[in-house]
């Protein structure tokens, strides 16, 4: 069961990265515009981190880290730069681009996660140890809005319990 909830949430962080890398090479072809075409090409590079991220290679984990780290800080620096335009569209681009700066940063949090990095490094031992010290009748599980992982007893579990860490909703 724990290693399905795993590779669910694997699963879940490598297509977030691709989305949010395609978006981050987006925005920075558009700066990058006047910079000669060669130059672009180093935006090719954060595709391989998330590849070894995705195949689970070793140090894969922190070059997904880095990669996430750095697309939090463009959505960062672009969404307050529309914030100061003058339209409001660009004021709820701007506004769109910090939540999902905040969301990105958040993924940072999951991945450096014990749990999260024993599986991804296939420590079993040290999994198994960590497993032990959940209380009866307790499981993993991740927050459905922040993907953090979670140990909860899913008969004690209401549509009032919220995430410790983004205050969201755990039943949905």
């Amino acid at each position: 069961m724990s290693n399905r909830v795993m590779g669910n949430l694997h699963k879940h962080l490598y297509r977030f990265m691709i989305v949010d890398l395609l978006l981050g090479i987006y925005i920075t072809s558009i700066i990058l515009t006047p910079v000669p075409y060669y130059f672009s090409l180093i935006l090719i590079l954060p595709i391989f981190a998330v590849i070894s991220f995705k195949n689970r290679r070793e140090n894969g984990d922190t070059a997904g880290i880095l990669v996430l780290l750095i697309l939090s800080l463009i959505f960062l620096l672009v969404g307050l730069q529309n914030l100061t335009g003058d339209g409001t569209t660009d004021m709820i681009q701007g506004l769109l681009l910090l939540m999902l700066a905040v969301s990105t940063f958040r993924r940072i949090r999951t991945i450096r996660d014990p749990i999260y990095k024993n599986w991804y490094r296939d420590t079993k031992e040290t999994n198994s140890q960590l497993i032990k010290q959940l209380d009866e009748g307790e499981v993993l599980a991740t927050c459905p809005a922040c993907s953090t992982l979670l140990a909860v007893v899913p008969s004690k579990l209401s549509e009032d319990d919220k995430c410790p860490h983004c205050e969201g909703r755990l039943v949905k």
